[in-house]
């Protein structure tokens, strides 16, 4: 579209004019080629090429096309609306036990393969997140706490029975009263040395287990958090398998089991509420890995600290967020794909037979590029996350560094994704509102994901902690502020971020010492700068964002490097633009310099426009899994007939 083209679209805007019947007589919409030609800075780049690198594994490609094959050779993984809460439950137990049966997912193979593990849960995300959800309730949670947390014995008895379905699990450590704070859960279990066995107790109305996946009618085993008594000595929490049905789904002797009912999304989910009264289970029963019981009642571990044995039991658990932060990704990239593709399709205002595809409009382009090019950066953090995860021989670096990155990139990339969300259903306007385009289901069922594995405001506090700790050992280099104007220059933009997180471990490093010279608690001071705890907590992952993208660049082939420049500067100045009041606040860029990474968003999107489309059609999501009619080259003619005959 030329200029006097351009100008003449927005006057229409501004000339009253009976927009309905524009609307209503729109031609059948396709991809209009004016859009693709234009700036058009970016090199042309092999989709595949750019598809097998945003993937980081290997093995990937071949994971993830095992699940396409299961997946679409079965009727029962077929998309289905307008089910009540029981018909979801039980096709999702139906396709769970499906994908069980395949082989796909085995716990015995969780610690060999994680990877393959990983890649195979986040894909059938894509497909169902009840599916994945009850598959992780079930593997990644109780499996894992069996694996991990038990012993030879454990393995033995369990890991057959789990791998086959013959046992389903669920995982009881949240409680109605306590849900972060897993320290100050109130369920007990109190050893009887005269029958060698454990009493399991809910102690009070809040010592529920509440939300617990597969309770409500499902689970037949709950991995659960109790604390441990033994001649009234108090040991901690401690993990123990307890039986909650029997084999033929009758509920467990001294068990109560309540549904926890309809909720904002994830209907295929059994959640469900449990009570023990008085409940024994064999000595045994513990999972023994960091703490044992003898038969006398003598109490054994080789980590004599409470919270330093708290920390190793919850430490194989931290799979959970790497998980989410993978699968948050990946539903941003499929919503970003339907919202993109709508939007250069469908047309709207403008001259009748020469109406204007909406992404040429800038409102458009600044929800929807600035989320393009932070997905492709997440992309390269997260799949470094992954790789580190999935060290076979951890090293204690390593462990630290799993631990924090999960922490801080489950936060912003579900975060994100939520935004995502959001913004692509607004994007599709009505279109994204209907649950055949996904978008919807995705917004109502992922809601979660800021809050199960770790709320995300008390995961971003791990993070700053980390970070604090790191400065008062001296392993923390502040750096100053660079006043350069280049900011399309990499050195300038990373320094600009190192210089935001260094101030606020510097800020926050002073105000609590501030406060504890007032004769203030370390609580009391953390508490006080929580606000700045929170903002740390996001600028160090936009710092290794920004490092990683660019560790990325600079290993990606010549073709490739240049659409990801253009994403990296985006990521940058979106993020910058966000937080300006920071930067400008504490001295941390120039006003002149503020000003030209303000305007160089718009300048950006166009260059971004000529090539989004193809850019979101690079992205690592299997095209068999986007039944968004919207989506779709020709998207009018899928509406041609009842939507219902499809699916």
């Amino acid at each position: 579209m030329d200029y006097e083209q351009r100008v003449r679209s927005i006057i229409n805007h501004l000339v009253p004019v009976d927009a309905s019947a524009e609307i209503e007589s729109a031609p059948v919409a396709s991809v209009d080629n004016s859009i693709l030609q234009g700036l058009n800075k970016v090199s042309k780049w092999d989709k595949e090429e750019l598809r097998d690198y945003l993937e980081g594994a290997p093995q990937g490609k071949v994971i993830k096309q095992k699940i396409i094959d299961i997946v679409s050779k079965d009727p029962i993984f077929l998309p289905k609306y307008n089910m009540n809460v029981a018909e979801w439950r039980e096709l999702t137990v139906q396709r769970a036990i499906k994908i069980i049966q395949s082989g796909v997912i085995s716990l015995a193979e969780f610690n060999r393969d994680p990877m393959k593990y990983l890649i195979s849960m986040e894909t059938l995300n894509l497909v169902d997140p009840s599916l994945s959800v009850k598959l992780g309730v079930h593997f990644s949670l109780f499996g894992n706490a069996v694996l991990n947390l038990g012993t030879e014995k454990h393995h033995l008895k369990y890991i057959k029975d789990i791998d086959t379905w013959k046992l389903p699990g669920c995982f009881g450590m949240t409680e109605l009263g306590h849900g972060s704070n897993v320290q100050g859960i109130e369920t007990t279990a109190t050893y009887d040395k005269t029958t060698q066995e454990f009493i399991i107790n809910t102690p009070s109305d809040s010592a529920q287990k509440f939300w617990i996946g597969n309770a409500a009618l499902h689970g037949q085993a709950c991995s659960v958090f109790a604390q441990l008594y033994i001649d009234n000595v108090h040991y901690g929490v401690h993990v123990f398998v307890v039986p909650i049905r029997n084999p033929d789904g009758t509920t467990a002797e001294n068990v109560r089991i309540m549904d926890n009912g309809h909720k904002l999304g994830l209907q295929g989910v059994d959640n469900g509420r449990l009570w023990f009264d008085n409940k024994r289970i064999p000595r045994d029963n513990l999972l023994n890995k960091f703490g044992d019981v003898e038969k006398d009642g003598t109490y054994v571990t080789s980590i004599p600290s409470k919270n330093k044995r708290f920390g190793s039991m919850v430490a194989p658990l931290v799979g959970g967020r790497v998980l989410i932060s993978a699968s948050a990704l990946n539903v941003s990239k499929m919503a970003l794909m339907i919202a993109t593709r709508y939007a250069y399709s469908r047309k709207q205002f403008g001259s009748k037979g020469n109406e204007t595809p909406i992404i040429e409009y800038l409102t458009h382009q600044r929800r929807l590029f600035p989320m393009i090019a932070s997905i492709v950066a997440l992309s390269f953090p997260i799949n470094h996350l992954k790789q580190i995860y999935c060290e076979p021989n951890k090293t204690s670096q390593n462990v630290k560094d799993v631990h924090v990155w999960s922490s801080g990139l489950k936060a912003v990339a579900s975060w994100t994704k939520t935004n995502i969300l959001q913004l692509t259903r607004e994007c599709c306007g009505g279109q994204g509102f209907s649950s055949f385009n996904q978008i919807a289901l995705f917004k109502s069922d992922l809601e979660i994901d800021m809050t199960y594995e770790g709320d995300n405001h008390v995961l971003l506090q791990q993070v700053s902690r980390n970070l604090l700790v790191e400065l008062q050992k001296g392993r923390y280099n502040l750096v100053s502020a660079n006043h350069g104007s280049n900011i399309f220059d990499y050195d300038f933009q990373i320094q600009t971020l190192k210089w935001r997180e260094s101030n606020l471990v510097s800020t926050l490093s002073s105000k609590i010492m501030a406060q504890l010279d007032q004769g203030r608690s370390l609580e009391q001071g953390w508490n006080s700068c929580l606000d700045t705890i929170t903002l740390l907590g996001k600028a160090f992952v936009d710092r290794i964002t920004l490092e990683y993208l660019q560790i990325g660049i600079k290993k990606a082939s010549a073709s490739l490097r240049s659409v990801l420049e253009l994403c990296r500067n985006l990521y940058f100045s979106w993020r910058v633009n966000e937080d300006l009041g920071y930067f400008l606040c504490h001295d941390g860029l120039s006003h002149s310099t503020a000003q030209k990474i303000q305007d160089s968003i718009n300048a950006l999107c166009q260059d971004m426009l000529p090539i989004a489309l193809d850019l979101v059609n690079s992205f690592n999501i299997p095209e068999s899994f986007i039944h968004a009619p919207i989506a779709k080259p020709d998207y009018m003619s899928e509406f041609r007939y009842g939507l219902e005959r499809k699916y």
